[in-house]
């Protein structure tokens, strides 16, 4: 058998796949991949879930669905010409993947002779304890531990070949029946002792037991007379009753005559009204138009304020001054007074000097004066120039200050109009919805009470009179299915005869069922009491039965002593049995995990035995003594639970079911030399059988790698690595 491929959600798993091949299969993941996850999913795809452990450590907790998806898995596998699929699911939240199905691959056709229960022992031929004491090897469980199951599939390897045998279920059974006849002072001989002993005081019990019964018969007697004279009275209050009854049946039927004429009457009043429901709307809709006169109210006062405040708004737009509007004042202009007056100055010193002395010097001169004329003006009208713009900054910004104040005022002018229209606005429409509620409801009124006035006040008290006629009608309705009710319930006594009304006893009928009571309770008491008696009796017997009753116990005694000593005998050769196979089973497993471990440890160790509870103990060659599995370092620890496990692969499952071997981190104490010879061990193995191997580390992938590519394609074999 192989598996192809596995799809889980389980626990970290969400609809993930793994695909498999023949052979070794080395999946690769860091802590906290799946690993563990996928085998353990693979355990319970084969053997399922154990739904009553209840620890909160439970695989039905600890591998729940990380997303909260239901639990589910499906395995595509072929067990010997068959391809199959098995899939688990969960149906029930209390029963994880407790539906199970086994078709055959790529049809709806089922695989009769699989079930949810025997899904693991048919597919790997042994149960699961057997499987996971072998074939399934974890880092942190690889020591064999042992089950009955365990020994009783050791057992058949070397015996008969039947699997229904265990020693240590034999011999906890021998041990119980040994218990159950004597254990201490308990067990059914102490048990006999006690019973033979106490007979002998049992005579003496029967003759108070017969007076206590002839005593209970006695005052049993007097009760039943009693009794008898109590029923008597009762039945004359019956009788009263019942004439009461009837009596109350007639009256019954009159009230119900009388409510629906009552009813009818009201029905046919109310006819011509709407429904409760509507004049319930229409009341509402009267009662809201108060609220809407207020709100209409409310609207006109606000565009009556809006008015108010756009007036005074105006009041102060108009009341303010208005922006200077004339052309600010031209800048001063240089006349042309000053240069001539510069040019006649020149020229008059010019002739001057000239007559002085020569022209030349005169017009230089001359020139001289023109031009300091005309620079001395070019100053002053300078002066005169920046005097002019610093007061025209001042009457701009003064300008600008008038305007900004005047924009202002014309904003808020301008603001208090557009709220003044919407409040117009606003109170016009409130009006308008007022009148159209108004003419509304009072057209619904008119539809049923067409003299009702024109305003709301007297609608309302028409819409208020219709409600209470519908109340009437419906209480009287109300009123007659009670008091129809009432005469139903009495109809039957009403049918009777009016019987004749005797004379009441002095107890009422409560004191006399009191007593009655009082006395059936005692009879009760009495015929328990003498039962009890007369039992006890029967059961203790005359003396003749007691002695043949304590012999016979004295017979049991003898035949239980004879069983417990025939027990106590089959116990011991049970045992030499056992250790007999134990001797001739201990040797060949030893042999064969010795030829693994060999390999394992490279020629260091040559020996392995195992004890009775398969603890192995290894022996290096010419060592006077084996070294136990505590003595080694851990690796080798591992290595040599390793090769016993194999060892127990190979001799105890069966071949022709090729069980799949899971292996999860089982090689991560070995050092590098020591992994790679389990992995040839395993490479060897996995020609006759599928392995999964999971690994935290890269090293095994490295060397599987490295081997492939140094060796022909054919003798690589059929290994394949998987990186999750």
């Amino acid at each position: 058998m192989h598996i192809r491929k596995l799809a889980a959600t389980f626990g970290r798993l969400e609809n993930a796949v793994l695909e498999l091949g023949p052979g070794l299969n080395l999946i690769e993941a860091p802590n906290e991949g799946g690993k563990s996850t996928w085998t353990a999913f693979l355990q319970a795809m084969f053997y399922g879930l154990n739904t009553r452990d209840r620890t909160p450590q439970a695989d039905k907790r600890r591998y729940l669905p990380w997303s909260g998806s239901p639990m589910e898995g499906r395995v595509d596998l072929v067990a010997g010409n068959d391809a199959i699929t098995l899939i688990r699911r969960t149906a029930r939240a209390n029963a994880p993947m407790g539906a199970f199905s086994a078709q055959y691959a790529g049809s709806t056709q089922p695989v009769p002779w699989l079930t949810a229960a025997n899904c693991g022992e048919e597919l790997l031929g042994v149960p699961q304890e057997v499987y996971e004491r072998s074939a399934f090897i974890r880092q942190s469980g690889m020591a064999v531990s042992h089950s009955p199951a365990l020994e009783q599939r050791i057992a058949a390897l070397i015996t008969t070949g039947e699997e229904d045998t265990s020693y240590t279920a034999a011999a906890e059974r021998l041990r119980r029946q040994l218990n159950r006849r004597r254990h201490n002072k308990t067990g059914l001989l102490p048990q006999l002792e006690q019973e033979i002993a106490a007979a002998e005081g049992l005579l003496a019990q029967v003759e108070a037991l017969e007076a206590e019964a002839a005593g209970c018969e006695e005052r049993l007697a007097r009760l039943s007379e009693r009794e008898t004279e109590l029923r008597r009275q009762l039945a004359l209050h019956e009788a009263a009753d019942r004439a009461r009854e009837v009596r109350e049946a007639l009256s019954a039927r009159d009230a119900w005559e009388k409510a629906r004429q009552r009813s009818q009457a009201l029905a046919e009043d109310v006819r011509p009204l709407p429904p409760r429901a509507e004049l319930e709307a229409l009341r509402g809709a009267l009662q809201s138009l108060e609220l809407e006169e207020e709100a209409a109210r409310d609207a006109a006062r606000e565009a009556q304020q809006a008015e108010e405040t756009l007036a005074q708004a105006d009041s102060a737009l108009a009341a303010a001054p208005q922006p200077p509007r004339d052309a600010p004042a031209p800048p001063p202009k240089a006349g042309p007074l000053l240069p001539l007056l510069s040019l006649a100055a020149g020229g008059l010193i010019a002739a001057l000097v000239s007559l002085a002395g020569s022209w030349a010097a005169g017009i230089g001169a001359g020139a001289l004066a023109a031009a300091l004329g005309i620079a001395l003006g070019l100053l002053l009208a300078r002066r005169r120039r920046s005097r002019w713009e610093a007061e025209q900054a001042v009457l701009d910004r003064q300008r600008e200050r008038e305007a900004a104040a005047h924009a202002l005022l014309k904003d808020r002018a301008d603001d208090a109009r557009a709220a003044w229209q919407r409040a117009c606005a606003l109170s016009e429409a409130a009006d308008g919805r007022l009148r159209q509620s108004t003419a509304r409801a009072l057209q619904q009124v008119r539809a049923f009470q067409p003299e009702a006035a024109g305003h709301r006040e007297d609608a309302l008290v028409a819409v208020e009179g219709a409600l209470a006629r519908r109340a009437a009608a419906e209480q009287a309705a109300r009123e007659e299915e009670a008091a129809a009710l009432r005469w139903e319930l009495r109809r039957p006594a009403a049918q009777e005869a009016l019987p004749e009304p005797g004379e009441r006893p002095v107890l009422s009928p409560a004191q006399l069922q009191s007593e009655l009571s009082a006395n059936l309770a005692g009879q009760e008491d009495l015929r328990r009491r003498s039962h009890t008696a007369q039992g006890r009796i029967q059961a203790l017997g005359d003396r003749p039965q007691l002695e043949a009753e304590l012999a016979e116990k004295e017979e049991r005694r003898r035949a239980l002593q004879e069983e417990h000593d025939a027990i106590a005998l089959a116990a011991r050769v049970l045992e030499q049995a056992d250790l007999t196979l134990q001797r001739r089973f201990s040797p060949a497993l030893g042999e064969k995990s010795a030829e693994i471990f060999t390999k394992l440890t490279r020629g260091k160790y040559n020996r392995v035995l195992l004890d009775k509870s398969l603890a192995p103990s290894a022996q290096e060659p010419g060592a006077l003594s084996p070294r136990e599995a505590y003595q080694l370092s851990r690796g080798a620890a591992d290595q040599l639970y390793l090769a016993v496990r194999l060892a127990i692969c190979e001799l105890v499952l069966p071949a022709e079911k090729s069980a799949p071997l899971v292996l999860d981190d089982a090689l991560v104490t070995f050092d590098d030399g020591r992994m790679a010879a389990a992995l040839s061990c395993l490479r060897e193995l996995a020609r006759r059988r599928q392995i999964l191997l999971f690994t935290c580390q890269r090293r095994e992938a490295a060397w599987l790698e490295q081997e492939a590519a140094r060796q022909a394609p054919d003798d690589a074999g059929d290994v394949r690595v998987l990186r999750l």
